[in-house]
């Protein structure tokens, strides 16, 4: 009888402190945070003298400035801790050019214009627990995608590929196992973003830190 007593009482507390069961199948996240300025490198203006020696007309030194990336995730899990995340991105950095050391005594000027960058990525992510927490869930990632960059007035746009590395933590609000929303919740990332190819001027790679805040709906 005392037995029966027990687990009568047990059972509705360990039925109270258990989260659900959930099992989305997508999960989608919009947010916008800060991205840090990134150098270009330096170039020369060269003229090939005819005794076969190189002028340098000037030089030149751009960088990116700092700003505001606004982002769209499609999340899809694999299983318990592992998903796939389709990432899309759109930024107005500024491109800064400074022009110095022309060879017939000009001062130093600068230029800027804007550039629209859009990236769109591939990354995997691993959670360090499982979906039916309702604790603050951290994880890792890393990804590889395309970016395309294209000058004010549309003048030129440039290709290259991006790679991403980072992590975060995910707080959910919202944990049901029914309806159409399983969870909702906020999230942070925090990332290290290099690109190659097309959309550096000197070389080397071209890298930022992003950092983001995003709202999440796991349906």
């Amino acid at each position: 009888m005392s037995f029966d007593v027990f687990v009568a009482l047990v059972l509705p507390v360990t039925a109270q402190t258990r989260a659900p069961r959930v099992n989305p199948r997508v999960e989608v996240s919009v947010g916008a945070g800060f991205a840090s300025g990134s150098d270009l490198g330096d170039a020369n203006a060269d003229l090939r003298a005819r005794d076969g020696g190189t002028l340098v007309l000037f030089t030149t030194s751009s960088k990116f400035s700092s700003h505001v990336p606004l982002e769209l995730r499609l999340g899809f899990p694999v299983s318990r801790s592992w998903s796939f995340e389709a990432v899309g991105a759109f930024s107005r950095p500024e491109l800064q050019t400074s022009v110095a050391n022309d060879t017939e005594g000009a001062p130093t000027v600068g230029v800027s214009e804007r550039i629209d960058r859009y990236v769109v990525d591939g990354a995997l992510i691993y959670a360090f627990d499982t979906p039916q927490s309702r604790r603050a869930v951290p994880f890792v990632g890393a990804g590889i995608g395309w970016v395309r960059q294209v000058h004010e007035g549309q003048s030129l746009s440039e290709d290259g590929v991006s790679f991403r590395g980072g992590g975060g933590v995910k707080y959910p609000l919202v944990v049901r196992n029914r309806g159409a929303v399983r969870r909702m919740g906020i999230r942070a990332d925090a990332a290290l973003i290099v690109f190659s190819k097309a959309v550096t001027v000197g070389t080397g790679p071209a890298s930022h830190l992003t950092a983001v805040g995003s709202l999440y709906v796991a349906f």
